[in-house]
Parts: C-alpha cells; sequence; structure tokens
C-alpha cells in the first residue's frame, strides 16, 4: 500500500509533527508469549492507531516492540520489511527526515528480498523514500523514485485503483515544486478522478490532495477556485478528527496563508491564531508544524509593523525549525530572510547583515534544487494512509 505522511512545502518542501501526549499510553492487551504470531501484529495495530492520533512516542515505543518481536523472525520475513516502514512514518510525520530515511531504505531492501521488485510493499518504500529525498531537494532521484513506484503500483494494483491516487498526487507535488505547473494540475486532478470513480476509495484520504490543488491554485492568484478547496479539505478533516488534531492545524494554517495572501488581515490573524493553539496542544510546541505556522504568522505580523511580536515569533520559529529540519533547510533560509528585514527595520544593520549572509548561502546551496521552482510562503499538506 502506498503510504505518506505530513508535508509542509517551503519553495515546497514537506515536513510536521511532535509527539502530543508523552506519556500517555496505548491500552495494550493481554501479555501473550513473546514470539506468539499475533503479539508482533497486535503491537503494530495499536502503533498504527497512535500514529493516526499523533500520539507519536506512543506509536514508536510500540514499533520498537514490535521490531523486538520481528527479530526473531526469519531474516526473509516481510513483517520485518513492515516495522521498519513503520518506525519510517513515525519519524517522518515528526519530521524528523533523517531518522525515518534509514528505515524505509531497509524496509525497501527487505521487502526487495523477501517479495521481489514488483509488490505493492515495494512500491511504498519507495514512494516514502522519494517524499524524503524531496525534503532533502534531491529532486531528480525523488522523481526516479515516485515514476518506479507509481509504475509497480499499475502493474501490482491496476490502473484506476484508488491507492494509486496518492502516488499521483505526491508525483504532482514534485512538479509544483519544480514549477511544472500544468502537470501538477493535470495529476492533482488526475487522483482526485480515481478517487470520485472508484467504487471503494475510502482508504484513501481526499484532503491532502485538495488541499495540494488549492495551494497550486493560490500561487497563481486563482484565488477563487483554491478557496472552496481549502475549506472541503478541512471540514473533511474536522469530520474525521475532531477539532484537535495536527491535520486541523495544517488546515487552519492554510487557510491563513490565502487570506493572508488576499489582503484578509483580521481573518489570516485569527486563523494562525488558531493553528498555533491546536499545533502546541496536537503536534507540540517544539514541532515543525508548530515552527512553519509561527513563522507565517511572524511574516503578517511584521508586515502589520507589530515589530516586538513579529521579532518574538521570527525568533522561536528560527529555533524550532533549525532543530527540527537542520540548519540548512530552505524553509530557515525563508525565516532567516524575513528576521533580517524585521532587523534592518529596527537600524540593527550588523544583524541584519549576518542573518540575510546565512540565508543567502542556504540558498545558494539549494539552487539547482530549485531551479525553476517559486519561494513562497510555507503551506503544509498532509497525507497519511493506513498501513
Amino acid at each position: 500500500m502506498l503510504t505518506t505522511t505530513v508535508q509542509v512545502s517551503d519553495p515546497r518542501g514537506r515536513m510536521l509533527l511532535l509527539a502530543a501526549m508523552l506519556f500517555m499510553l496505548v491500552p495494550m492487551p493481554a501479555p501473550a508469549e513473546s514470539g506468539a504470531p499475533d503479539l508482533w501484529q497486535t503491537l503494530i495495530e495499536a502503533g498504527a492507531t497512535a500514529r493516526e492520533h499523533a500520539r507519536y512516542a506512543d506509536a514508536e515505543r510500540l514499533f520498537l516492540l514490535a521490531g523486538h518481536e520481528a527479530s526473531q523472525f526469519d531474516s526473509n520475513d516481510a513483517r520485518i520489511a513492515a516495522t521498519f516502514n513503520h518506525l519510517g512514518l513515525v519519524y517522518h510525520a515528526q519530521g524528523q527526515y533523517g531518522r525515518a530515511k534509514p528505515y524505509y531504505e531497509q524496509a525497501l531492501a527487505r521487502w526487495e528480498q523477501a517479495l521481489g521488485s514488483e509488490s505493492a510493499d515495494v512500491a511504498s518504500a519507495l514512494n516514502n523514500l522519494a517524499e524524503v529525498l524531496l525534503e532533502e531537494n534531491d529532486l531528480e532521484q525523488a522523481e526516479r523514485y515516485y515514476l518506479r513506484s507509481l509504475a509497480i503500483g499499475e502493474r501490482v494494483l491496476g490502473a484506476g485503483h484508488p491507492e494509486l491516487a496518492v502516488a499521483y498526487n505526491n508525483l504532482a507535488g514534485l512538479y509544483r515544486k519544480q514549477g511544472r505547473v500544468a502537470q501538477a494540475e493535470a495529476k492533482f486532478r488526475l487522483a482526485l478522478a480515481i478517487l470520485e470513480g472508484a467504487r471503494d476509495a475510502s482508504s484513501v484520504d481526499p484532503a491532502p490532495i485538495l488541499n495540494n490543488l488549492a495551494a497550486l491554485y493560490k500561487e497563481r492568484g486563482l484565488y477563487v477556485y483554491a478557496e472552496p478547496l481549502y475549506r472541503q479539505a478541512l471540514a473533511l478533516r474536522r469530520a474525521q478528527f475532531g477539532p484537535r488534531h495536527p491535520a486541523i492545524a495544517i488546515g487552519l494554517n492554510n487557510m491563513a496563508n490565502l487570506c493572508h495572501t488576499q489582503g484578509l488581515v483580521e481573518d489570516a490573524d485569527r486563523y494562525y491564531r488558531e493553528a498555533l493553539a491546536v499545533s502546541e496542544e496536537t503536534a507540540g510546541p517544539e514541532g515543525a508544524l508548530t515552527g512553519t505556522i509561527l513563522g507565517n504568522w511572524a511574516w503578517l505580523i511584521h508586515e502589520r509593523g507589530l515589530l516586538d511580536e513579529a521579532q518574538f515569533r521570527y525568533q522561536r520559529a528560527l529555533v524550532i525549525q533549525q532543530q527540527a529540519l537542520g540548519k540548512d533547510h530552505p524553509v530557515v533560509a525563508m525565516i532567516l530572510d524575513g528576521y533580517a528585514g524585521l532587523l534592518r527595520e529596527r537600524g540593527q544593520d550588523l544583524e541584519a547583515r549576518h542573518f540575510a549572509a546565512r540565508a543567502a548561502a542556504i540558498r545558494a546551496g539549494q539552487r539547482a534544487s530549485f531551479r525553476g521552482a517559486r519561494q513562497v510562503q510555507p503551506d503544509v499538506t498532509s497525507q497519511e494512509a493506513p498501513p
């Protein structure tokens, strides 16, 4: 099954979330004898439920326990690969791409060894690795992995299978990041058409695809098309998760960005405030999603001339994103640029030049990856599918 995670676009990167309730334990079944065939499955199912509800510390603990059980299996057992993939998803969902990547790589190698190169699980691992490569701005390799994943999925699942909508959505995200707008729109539309035409598309959440297509329209100034898509995505997520979930913070952030772009300052401020409250509660105060919302809100407040408040939010966003994404991530460069501009306005030219130089160095290192791409305010998108 094709499985992706939460994503943030910088010039269109992806990212997200930290564990919300670190000490909340997932109810466990009655103890079973170690090595019992159902214990691994029980742990995996409990971990998947914890991940879906953004209880990432619980999910990590359960998947590590599942890994201990899996260590007793034959080395070619596909359950070992599945455990690695689940752990990768947990770290990926928190924006910890460096931790997710080796788990995805191990999952891919184990699945290829156990199942051969033509399986839905191999397609899933390729897709997830492509997501990390996209974050690392290795766009050429990401495209190769996406296309290989999609080709396997079409052969194994059949053309028009609803899970292929995930693959088309992710490939469209790559095209969007590269500035290939027409191709991106076509793939997003194809993904939605697949879900609309499928008899049973319940395993695939359309909200991320709606979010991505809305963001594409927003970038093109087609706000009248973007707004209903953002609202539809947010309504779907509220129906699925309730009012307090990282996915809700994502939708609120994106609505705020749209309002900000249109100059609807009061509406944008209200959406950012609500998004931050939900994110801090569910994704954590140090989560990458929280950092994204803070950076976006700082930008708005800066434009309104509230320099003290904007400076505080820039600083906090910078600390969070450097920790969550790394000091050389393009999102960090965007925050540095905004902060440098604020310092110049305050007459702190020396400090402003320092932060602007850091931003320029990051962009220089990413220039080849972002050739043709537009740097815009970060939207956040999310895609999670069951394991």
